[in-house]
């Protein structure tokens, strides 16, 4: 194995929300300190894969940018080919300082890229103001009034009481009573966004992603047949989307901190081949999918970024040979050789 592979530089870098940035590196040689550590994962899943990092007997400028919603990216240079992204994202925890009695660890998590799954429906629901009618019951004080009546009365007739009626005068104290009145209020109601027949998905994505402020780096559809009889938004706009992509026989992942819709016909190509000579590690295993049911072999390897979601390369063990298509895997480093674990599978025609 040439040093040129054995002995890379790890870099990291953190950036604040008000753009102030952080760069640490790693150097493999002996007398060098150890700054951090990590376990970065990648998948085909429409959700960021959350990764895990440790820092090293950091001093109080540091932690400083150890903090929740803080950009932070991952880099490899091995000698004579650069320096190369192995993943960005958006710290999300930050544990507390851990002491072993020799060495402090700060340990943190982060999500690949941006969240969107936690933007809400309304991101994309239009608002408007209807008014609303309510009925309640109140006091109403009635005046006083003089109405015309007729009066009774008595009078003596032969010494007898008579009754008569004449018309006249009477006085109606006020009074106060209940009554159901009629109001209207303004209120916030919220219409799902909705495209016309003959729009194509490839549209109707476009429009929520801008209207949430998703940003969708790459987008191939297999499909993209227009809608029959239109199509009504419903659901958070990640959800709404990744259901349209679907619909298109496509895929939605991240990779390397953007999200990409992918139709999967044509896959990166590394142009690297694992073998013991190039940095396979172990012989490479087999496993069925259980989700897809198709062929798996997970082959570990030095860490080599080249090879990512969705990239073609070829495994060259004992017993093993196969071109693949990478679909999951971790890059490790524990302060000795960085490693990764690749899950690939075989190429569809």
């Amino acid at each position: 194995m040439s040093n040129q592979i054995r002995f890379p530089v790890l870099y990291c870098t953190i950036t604040t929300q008000s753009g102030k940035k952080l760069e640490l590196e790693n150097h493999l040689h002996p007398k060098a300190d150890l700054l951090f550590t990590f376990d970065i994962n990648f998948n085909m899943d429409s959700t960021p894969p959350e990764s895990d990092a440790s820092f090293i007997n950091t001093n109080q400028h540091i932690r400083n940018y150890l903090k929740a919603k803080n950009k932070i990216a991952f880099f490899i240079s091995y000698q004579g080919m650069g320096k190369t992204l192995i993943d960005e994202g958006e710290i999300k925890s930050v544990d507390p300082i851990q002491y072993d009695g020799v060495t402090t660890t700060v340990p943190i998590t982060f999500s690949s890229g941006k969240n969107y799954s936690e933007i809400s429906a309304k991101a994309i629901q239009k608002e408007k103001t209807k008014k609303v009618g309510h009925y309640k019951r109140v006091k109403v004080k009635v005046k006083g009034k003089t109405v015309k009546r007729r009066i009774h009365y008595y009078s003596t007739e032969d010494g007898k009481k008579v009754g008569h009626y004449k018309e006249g005068h009477v006085h109606i104290d006020g009074k106060t009573k209940i009554k159901r009145t009629r109001y209207t209020v303004k209120k916030k109601v919220y219409s799902n966004l909705s495209f016309k027949k003959g729009v194509k998905p490839s549209i109707a994505i476009k429009k929520i992603a801008h209207e949430s402020g998703i940003k969708i780096t790459v987008m191939k559809l297999a499909q993209d047949k227009p809608f029959k009889k239109g199509y009504t938004v419903s659901g958070k706009p990640l959800d709404a989307i990744a259901k349209l992509v679907k619909q298109c026989k496509s895929k939605m992942f991240y990779d390397r901190g953007q999200l990409k819709i992918d139709d999967l016909k044509k896959s990166k190509t590394s142009h690297i081949i694992l073998d013991y000579t190039s940095g396979l590690l172990s012989e490479p295993s087999y496993s069925d999918d259980s989700d897809s049911g198709d062929a798996l072999y997970e082959s570990t390897s030095y860490l080599l970024p080249q090879i990512g979601v969705r990239s073609t390369y070829e495994v060259r063990g004992d017993f093993i040979q196969k071109i693949l298509v990478a679909q999951s895997g971790t890059y490790s480093f524990d302060g000795t050789q960085p490693t990764m674990v690749i899950d690939g599978t075989i190429p569809k025609k």
